[in-house]
């Protein structure tokens, strides 16, 4: 008998299953709402530095019983942010020239923004409904004027930059480029406001707010025109509260553009007029002689 068979093999432990553990089903829960704070300068100061909480207490004050009232106060705090921001912006856009212009510019620029949301609601409005958004006529003119009362709130914060340029004398067109760039920040803050509102209510909701913001540029832009001057030409003598309707807003943004980058391009002050003096009557000349019987 062979001695190796005998000996005996320790036995090998079974190797259990492997065991499959399902995966634990997991779905996102948004953040709950904020509701909005009480005070306006809280609900300004949520609007400025943080967007996303100040939308999602807009919703839930709209969804609320009693959204009226609070629509209706924040309504109210919105549009003082318009008017005090775009008219401190304002008088420090006059101050360029001084006097006079410094009433007329706090008096115009809130009135731009005004003016270009009266006429832009129902335009926004009524893109919302033919793309389909869920939002009211409410929804839509609150989210609008929020937009515009950052972008006021922006342009008081960088009204020490204009101010500023004007005190380093850098000239008339240049001071028009530096209002023209710090208006753009503005938009550009009030933008992402309008863009994060409009995507809260569907895939739709960045074509809507590009529309949005193409309608409000264009409107924007000729009332200022409109309400025109600004920032006064060193040469004029008599400031206007408005100048006579002439041209439009982007032909006079290309000439001075083209004039702040060489100074010796300028628009003329008045039309040269020739004068042609015609020859004088038999009348005028004086008689000599028999002539004057």
């Amino acid at each position: 008998m062979n001695a190796d068979a005998a000996l005996p093999f320790p036995a090998v432990p079974a190797v259990p299953a492997a065991t499959v553990v399902a995966p634990r089903e997991t779905s996102f829960t948004p953040p709950p709402p904020v509701d909005l704070p009480p005070g306006p300068v809280a609900r300004l100061e949520l609007l400025l530095r943080d967007p996303d909480g100040f939308l999602s207490g807009l919703d839930r004050a709209t969804a609320s019983p009693d959204g009226g009232v609070v629509i209706a106060s924040l309504t109210r705090t919105l549009l003082g942010a318009v008017v005090v921001g775009a008219g401190l912006f304002g008088s420090v856009i006059g101050a360029h020239r001084g006097g006079l212009q410094v009433l007329y510019c706090t008096v115009k620029v809130p009135l731009i923004l005004l003016i270009t949301l009266v006429v832009c609601a129902a335009p926004f409005v009524a893109f919302a409904r033919a793309a389909r958004l869920p939002l009211g006529a409410r929804e839509v003119v609150a989210l609008a004027l929020a937009s515009c009362a950052r972008f006021a709130l922006v342009l008081l914060g960088l009204a020490p930059f204009v101010w500023l340029m004007e005190g380093w004398s850098l000239g008339y067109h240049r001071v028009i480029l530096a209002v023209v760039g710090v208006c753009v920040v503005a938009g550009t803050g009030a933008g992402r406001l309008l863009f994060s509102g409009l995507a809260r209510s569907g895939p739709s909701g960045t074509r809507v707010g590009l529309a949005f913001v193409a309608v409000f540029a264009l409107v924007g832009a000729q009332t200022s025109w409109i309400l025109r001057p600004f920032v006064v030409r060193p040469r004029t003598e008599q400031v206007p509260f408005v100048r006579s309707l002439e041209g439009d807003f982007l032909g006079a943004l290309g000439t001075t553009t083209r004039s702040a980058m060489d100074p010796r391009i300028d628009i003329p002050s008045a039309p040269l007029v020739r004068t042609v003096r015609s020859a004088p009557s038999a009348a005028d000349v004086p008689c000599e002689g028999s002539s004057c019987d």
